[in-house]
């Protein structure tokens, strides 16, 4: 059986087993080679409570750990039914992977996956519509420490070497019901294929290698758009470069948003899709990213729930929590210099002026503003629109207003009828916090 092990040499290191044929072979191999690579080795076994034997098969887990002086840490996991179950319960392992490595209770966690695995991740992957990332397969090894050192060894000489060596091992059943994806390409799928090309999961692992090594070439000119207060904004021009670079930098800018899986072509194909559509136009992505063609790009974002419409908070001098920031208003007794005033995203306005009752909230129809500089009074909708704010913002900026009249526009200016003036007084300076809450 080809094992490969260098990186294992003298660490500690915690073999993810089930109790299946391919994880009891790769812990029996490690312990039976544990002296001469000089490895400390912890078992991690799993209860997805899936099954109702599943955990005869952890007792069984355990039961060889103590025959064998293994360590063996077990974990009863809750998995969300109500999502996708294979995502979910690999979601659950490899957090509690990530946990150990962090700790540092283990320098690597070894997992069973072989070149089998692997021929099926590319194919589930490429029927799923991946881009070659995705055709890479499964790694042998991830920065953060997860190894499979028996990626690139065929099934059958896993199978021949439990039954050369006597390694016990029990049946998951579910692994024999073609109900999930893989289930359906490993029982349906792959036999078929391997009937007419015999060579084919070794040919498919031998095209993963090549298509990793092409995609870690082009990853070298990709540099993702940097996500601001919770948005990434991609310039239409950027669109024109060539599609291998625009795709990877979508999907690297996804991750900036905290998108890390469950990214296909057909979603950064929807997202380049809005180059063509008007202003304003929105696409619902994955997992509540929502692409808006704005001015001049293409804006990715997490769809924000805030239920704003009747949300209203008096004014006073003080710091007051909105649903998208906080708004602090302080006093002052003279006003800041001209060219300080020109340059400031603070707004000042002269608190005799500034009617009584006034509230903090968002906008409402027929809310209108009578422009600073004397432009005259503007629907709030046409101020937004002169202004190029995008129609996706405009419901969570704060204004400060009485019945429809519109005071201060958060963040963006105040009206002509409160405006600071030489014979003001005092004077309320409002700074407007928004959360960076993606």
């Amino acid at each position: 059986m080809d094992v490969v092990v260098d990186c294992l040499k003298g660490k500690k290191v915690g073999v993810a087993v089930s109790g299946g044929m391919d994880s009891m072979a790769l812990l029996h191999w490690l312990i039976h080679n544990s002296e001469n690579l000089g490895i400390t080795l912890t078992a991690i076994n799993f209860d997805h409570n899936l099954r109702e034997t599943s955990y005869q098969d952890s007792l069984f887990v355990m039961e060889y750990c103590k025959k064998h002086n293994i360590p063996c840490l077990f974990y009863n996991l809750d998995i969300d039914k109500s999502q996708n179950i294979e995502n979910a319960a690999r979601q659950a392992r490899y957090e509690i992977f990530r946990k150990l490595l962090e700790s540092k209770q283990v320098d690597y966690v070894a997992t069973a996956h072989h070149a089998q695995d692997n021929a099926e991740t590319v194919l589930l992957h490429l029927f799923r519509g991946s881009g070659l990332k995705g055709v890479s397969g499964i790694q042998y090894k991830t920065p953060e420490g997860i190894v499979r050192p028996l990626l690139y060894t065929p099934k059958e000489d896993i199978e021949k070497y439990v039954q050369e060596n006597n390694v016990p091992y029990v049946v998951d059943e579910t692994n024999l019901k073609p109900d999930y994806d893989r289930n359906f390409i490993r029982l349906e799928i792959l036999p078929k294929i391997l009937q007419r090309f015999p060579a084919a999961v070794k040919n498919i692992n031998e095209f993963s290698k090549t298509a990793k090594l092409d995609d870690d070439f082009i990853n070298q000119f990709i540099k993702p758009f940097e996500a601001k207060n919770g948005e990434v904004f991609i310039p239409l021009e950027f669109l024109e470069q060539p599609p291998s670079i625009v795709n990877r930098t979508i999907l690297e800018s996804l991750k900036t948003l905290g998108a890390e899986r469950d990214i296909e072509q057909k979603h950064i194909e929807r997202i380049k899709s809005l180059k063509q559509k008007r202003s304003g136009a929105r696409l619902d992505i994955k997992n509540q990213i929502i692409a808006v063609k704005d001015y001049g790009g293409i804006t990715l974002t997490r769809f924000k729930q805030y239920n704003l419409e009747d949300f209203s908070v008096g004014f006073e001098p003080a710091d007051t929590k909105l649903p998208t920031g906080l708004v602090k208003v302080q006093v002052l007794d003279q006003a800041p210099p001209e060219n300080f005033l020109k340059n400031s995203k603070d707004q000042y306005i002269d608190a005799e002026k500034l009617p009584k009752g006034c509230v903090f909230r968002y906008r409402r129809a027929g809310d209108v503003i009578n422009k600073l500089g004397g432009g005259g009074k503007a629907a709030l909708k046409e101020f937004f629109i002169d202004k190029k704010i995008p129609a996706r913002k405009r419901a969570y900026i704060p204004v400060l207003a009485k019945d429809n009249n519109v005071y201060a526009i958060l963040g963006l200016t105040v009206s002509e009828d409160v405006k600071i003036d030489p014979k003001t007084q005092t004077i309320y300076k409002l700074t407007y916090l928004e959360d960076d809450n993606g």
